[in-house]
């Protein structure tokens, strides 16, 4: 028996953290056989199917966990698996998401020590298996470092040839950029000034930082200022006058037009339909 995961603007992860081996379905797409060890990331919260065997009958996930504790089955036979969502903003981390495959499996484990990913698990799987006061702080915060150190693992895996997000955080001079545009998304870059950062002219680091992250520097950096606006409009009760200098805009007005142009709805907007969306999701 097995489970269904619905379509979710998430990324999900499974992980076979005990002996067994688990079979991951996705439509239109080879049967994925994961040993216990493996981690395999869903980039883009596709619909897929978590069973015991290729041919295997898979439930309802919301059906299957009923049937359950919601988190341990008694059977002896029941493969273990750690299981979650990474929910992120899509534009935010586009660069990163484009470069992975729908589907992508890292070899773990799960021996103490062995890598900050496998010990991430590890923490992971005791605060959901041991009730305790702040298990959903912890956790929230394990699912933030555990993406950051599957992502790290991936860059360092990933083909010293491929000309991708990966390839860009491999890359001293790139990522001396990228650090500095997410450390300080206030202030007025110039290309000439990310190219100073990165140790480069200002032509090799506009073509070089293209090529890796696969647009312009300017186009990135204002990518990224909208997903932390977004985020802030979100999580706080903040003026739009006080988000805009803090992604790098001097007056309301320019920041709402950026805001409009790259996620099509003015600040406002956005903030009123998230609300709404939130106050449906809690009644």
């Amino acid at each position: 028996m097995g489970f269904a995961v619905q379509p979710r603007d998430a990324a999900v992860f499974h992980f076979v953290a005990e002996e067994g081996r688990a079979f991951l379905r996705q439509p239109d797409a080879e049967t994925m056989e994961l040993q216990v060890g493996e981690l395999v990331l869903l980039s883009r919260g596709s619909a897929h199917e978590v069973v015991h065997s290729p041919r295997g009958k898979a439930i309802r996930l919301e059906t299957f966990l009923a049937k359950r504790d919601g988190v341990i089955d008694p059977d002896p036979k029941a493969v273990t698996l750690i299981c979650g969502q990474f929910n992120m903003d899509q534009h935010l981390a586009l660069p990163a998401l484009r470069a992975l495959p729908q589907a992508v499996s890292l070899r773990v484990g799960m021996e103490a020590g062995c890598s900050a990913l496998s010990d991430t698990l590890r923490m992971l799987r005791n605060e959901v298996e041991t009730p305790n006061f702040g298990n959903q702080i912890v956790v929230r915060n394990l699912l933030s470092s555990l993406f950051v150190y599957f992502m790290r693992d991936l860059a360092d895996a990933a083909s010293p040839g491929a000309k991708d997000w990966f390839s860009a955080v491999r890359s001293t001079h790139t990522a001396r950029a990228l650090a500095r545009m997410h450390e300080a998304p206030e202030r007025a870059w110039t290309l000439e000034d990310l190219a100073r950062v990165a140790g480069l002219s200002r032509a090799a680091f506009a073509r070089n930082f293209s090529a890796s992250v696969g647009e312009p520097p300017h186009s990135y950096l204002t990518r990224w200022r909208m997903g932390i606006a977004a985020q802030l409009l979100e999580e706080t009760d903040l003026r739009l006058s006080e988000i805009a200098p803090r992604v790098g805009y001097r007056s309301e007005f320019s920041f709402s037009r950026a805001f409009r142009l790259a996620r099509g709805v003015s600040p406002i907007q956005y903030r009123r339909a998230f609300l709404a969306h939130t106050a449906r999701r809690v009644a």
